[in-house]
């Protein structure tokens, strides 16, 4: 029986993962393979599933949210993945946090429950040429996590350094170098929005004519879904996480409220190099249709989208203090009404 080949797609916060992931599921009809796609998100709001869902509606997809799937997560992969397999996919893509180890991943995958089902087709990590130079020196204090970050690129099949137009030639050879220092075997390749040839990752995965089923106790209703963290009575402790400080905050944010960009803008300006990342669903002005904000490094990016739930604001960073966030965002929407 043939097992279903998966790719896993590691990288920090912001990298270019999920607009990798949208290229994937965009392109993977001309390589005669239908995908599924497990995503997990640090926070209790799902952001990047909207857009794949709105992508493709049809995407068989699991979200493991409110925590990292290496992690406190790690317990429920065997099931995701399962459910997925139900849908008998080709290949199935697993986008990490950015906090995420991928090096557990690849372990749980190779565990009783899934091993007649799944092989370990590729680890791709994204870097972002922007700021990849500064992680050592933002994250000194917090050895998990830089830790975690060179495994991301020591464990990487193939090294992908993304957004390099915001970098100088020059500094693209540093990057190299220190790329270098801990993974000197894998292809890295400098890419602008996540773009290169994805033969180099499809070309060699045949079209699945059959996956195994059989075995697979799950209910054949499966539709998607949000999983949710089980806390099994007695136990093992759980083992180590692979970040520290890294915390996430969702700021309440009120149906019909008269947002501007400035507003959010200005807020997210605030909190400096400890705010890591920071994307949400956000009414503008009189605007019937919602937009979408990411920030991510230095820069935001505006973009309307086709949202139709609550408009909220998922912050991810360092050491975040969730009353102090929310208290000044009431009191800027406050100031704002006056």
């Amino acid at each position: 029986m043939s097992k279903v080949p998966v790719i896993v797609l590691s990288g920090f916060l912001g990298s270019g993962k999920t607009t990798l992931l949208l290229r994937m599921l965009q392109e993977a009809d001309s390589f005669q393979l239908t995908p599924a796609v497990l995503m997990n998100e640090l926070g209790k709001q799902d952001v990047d599933g909207h857009l794949l869902q709105a992508a493709s509606p049809d995407l068989p997809m699991t979200k493991l949210l409110d925590g990292c799937i290496c992690c406190s997560k790690k317990s429920d992969i065997s099931g995701a993945v399962k459910q997925l397999l139900l849908r008998k996919p080709s290949v199935i893509l697993i986008e990490l946090t950015g906090v995420a180890n991928p090096e557990e991943i690849v372990d749980a995958l190779t565990e009783p429950a899934l091993l007649p089902y799944v092989k370990l087709h590729q680890v791709i990590t994204l870097l972002d040429a922007e700021n990849v130079l500064d992680y050592n020196s933002i994250f000194a204090a917090d050895r998990e996590l830089v830790h975690t970050l060179r495994r991301q690129i020591e464990v990487a099949d193939l090294l992908l350094l993304n957004k390099i137009d915001f970098v100088s030639a020059k500094k693209l050879v540093t990057i190299e170098k220190t790329i270098r220092k801990y993974n000197d075997r894998s292809l890295l390749l400098p890419t602008t929005h996540s773009h290169f040839d994805l033969a180099l990752v499809f070309g060699s995965l045949l079209p699945q004519k059959q996956v195994p089923s059989q075995a697979l106790s799950f209910n054949n209703k499966f539709q998607i879904q949000a999983v949710k963290a089980v806390q099994q009575p007695n136990s093992a402790p759980s083992p180590a996480v692979s970040y520290s400080r890294i915390h996430t905050v969702t700021l309440p944010i009120e149906e019909g409220f008269p947002l501007t960009q400035s507003i959010v803008e200005r807020y997210l300006a605030k909190w400096g190099s400890s705010l890591l990342r920071a994307k949400g669903y956000l009414r503008i002005g009189s605007q019937s249709e919602p937009s979408l904000m990411q920030f991510a490094g230095k820069r935001i990016n505006w973009q309307s989208s086709s949202f139709a739930g609550s408009p909220y604001l998922v912050l991810i960073g360092l050491d975040l203090d969730a009353d102090v966030l929310i208290a000044d965002w009431k009191q800027r929407l406050a100031e704002y009404l006056r």
